[in-house]
C-alpha cells in the first residue's frame, strides 16, 4: 500500500501558536496575527529559508531575533508527537510505503521528524514550502502519486481541505475524525486516531 499521511494533526499535535504571542510582544487576538502572516509566507514558498522567516517575523513584531528563534523552538519545532505514534510509523514503514504531506516548511519537518527518530521512515516529503502551493493545490497531490498502480490511501484530519482533493486522484481517504469539522461527503474510511490505521489497512476494503 501507498501511505499518504498529512503531518499536522495526525503525526504531529502543534498547539495554537498566538499561545507564545509575548516572546514577540504583540497582542495574540490582532488581526490579522503577524506569526501567521510570517508562517504562510514561508509555508507558501515566499520565504524559503528559516533565516528569512525570522527577519520577516522580526520586521513584522519589532521582536529580536533570538526572542524569533525562542518562539519557533516553541512552536513549530516542538509539537507533540505521541511515541505510539513513533513505533507505529516504524511498524507502518516495514510493510508500506510512506509519503509525508504537509501544509508546513520542509527544515522544521525534517527536525521534528530527526528529534523523533522517524524521518527514514518516509520513502517522501511532499511539503508545501517546496511545491509553494499549501494543500488542498492539485500540484501536491500529483507529487505524492506512486509511479505506479499501487493502491493509495490518504490519512489526514482534515476531510474538506484535504481528502475530498485526494479522492479527485484515486486515493482512498482515511479521515482522523475530530470535532471541528463536518465532511462535506462521507470519507470513505473514519478512523478515531491513528492507532486504528494497520487494523483499517488490513480490512477487505483495502
Amino acid at each position: 500500500m501507498h501511505l499518504v499521511l498529512d503531518y499536522g494533526g495526525v503525526i504531529a499535535e502543534h498547539g495554537d501558536e498566538r499561545d507564545h504571542a509575548d516572546l514577540l510582544g504583540v497582542d495574540p487576538d490582532a488581526d490579522p496575527y503577524p506569526g501567521w502572516i510570517a508562517y504562510f509566507a514561508y509555508r507558501d514558498g515566499f520565504v524559503q529559508t528559516t533565516a528569512g522567516y525570522l527577519d520577516l517575523l522580526s520586521t513584522l513584531t519589532g521582536a529580536s531575533r533570538e526572542a524569533c528563534r525562542e518562539y519557533v523552538e516553541r512552536t513549530w519545532l516542538d509539537p507533540a508527537v505521541p511515541e505510539a505514534h513513533v513505533d507505529l510509523l516504524r511498524d507502518l514503514a516495514n510493510d508500506h510505503t510512506l509519503v509525508l504531506f504537509g501544509n508546513m516548511a520542509r527544515p522544521w519537518i525534517e527536525t521534528v521528524l530527526t528529534d523523533h527518530g522517524v524521518l527514514d521512515c518516509f520513502d517522501d516529503l511532499v511539503v508545501s514550502s517546496d511545491i509553494q502551493r499549501p494543500k488542498p493545490h492539485p500540484r501536491g497531490y500529483v507529487e505524492c502519486l506512486p509511479e505506479g498502480d499501487d493502491p493509495v490511501a490518504f490519512v489526514s484530519d482534515e476531510y474538506n481541505e484535504d481528502l475530498l482533493m485526494g479522492e479527485q486522484f484515486g486515493m482512498t481517504s482515511v479521515w482522523v475524525e475530530n470535532d471541528d469539522e463536518t465532511p462535506y461527503r462521507e470519507p470513505d474510511v473514519r478512523i478515531s486516531g491513528l492507532a486504528e490505521l494497520p487494523d483499517v489497512l488490513d480490512a477487505d476494503s483495502f
